[in-house]
């Protein structure tokens, strides 16, 4: 166990996708937390697969692939299977947003990507990206995701290829989590991504669950959650489950303090 102790016996909601969520489970526990499984996303392979499939069967043709997520790199790596495909990957820059999706491609790619921005958020990418005009970028995302990345980078000049890598769909199953809430047994929420926050709110309407603190991996998925009515939101200073999870430990730690005579 970590000597962090302020979350010891606390019962942390994990929003994440159930063959997502092992890890962040993991580290709630070995803090001493006890989580609770609400999956509030889930990660699915777009029904035509024919243009993500189309370009990564000729990879080469591209200067930089851009990775915004794991999910991204999850996908990437089970059609670059079902094709029978192995790219040469030094002919290719590969950039990323965030530590998760790092660790994610050198696990199910193997290469190390040569660009992730210090702030670990898509604005941070899309302004510090070394690019050169008419670089031809690939950038496969999500259904849910917003053209703020493309638009950015088009405007300093590259060539962005757009594709749809997999869908962002509402989770089912977990606990009767608004009866938990009801009772007083849940201390706090977790989001890793804006869509966990969004579905969240549609899965448990209950106003009670927006006055929890909700833990969240970075600073977008943090905003969205404040703009959703969430009135204490965590958020670190910088991106990753373990500074989420070290921010909601200084989080109840600061309580306890302040509850002290």
């Amino acid at each position: 166990m970590s000597d962090r102790t302020a979350l010891a016996g606390k019962s942390i909601v994990v929003t994440r996708a159930l063959n997502q969520a092992a890890s962040l489970e993991r580290a709630l526990r070995d803090r001493g937390a006890v989580p609770i499984s609400y999956p509030c996303i889930a990660i699915k392979q777009p029904s035509d697969t024919r243009e993500l499939d189309e370009h990564l069967s000729d990879l080469a043709r591209f200067d930089v692939l851009l990775l915004t997520s794991a999910n991204v790199v999850t996908t990437i790596a089970s059609r670059l299977q079902a094709l029978d495909v192995d790219p040469d990957w030094s002919r290719i820059r590969i950039a990323v947003v965030g530590k998760v999706t790092e660790e994610a491609l050198r696990e199910q790619l193997g290469p190390a990507a040569d660009f992730s921005p210090a702030a670990g958020t898509g604005d941070a990418l899309a302004r510090d990206l070394l690019i050169e005009t008419g670089s031809r970028v690939l950038l496969p995302q999500s259904t849910v995701a917003g053209d703020y990345l493309a638009d950015v980078l088009r405007e300093r000049g590259a060539q962005v290829s757009k594709v749809i890598a997999y869908e962002t769909v509402m989770g089912v199953g977990g606990v009767d989590l608004p009866a938990m809430i009801a009772e007083g047994a849940v201390d706090a929420l977790t989001f890793v991504s804006p869509s966990a926050a969004r579905n969240f709110t549609r899965r448990c309407p209950l106003p009670a669950a927006k006055a929890l603190p909700a833990a969240c991996l970075g600073p977008v998925t943090a905003q969205r959650s404040a703009e959703l009515g969430f009135r204490v939101v965590v958020s670190p200073p910088k991106t990753g489950a373990e500074a989420m999870l070290d921010a909601l430990d200084t989080h109840f730690a600061e309580a306890i303090d302040s509850a002290s005579p």
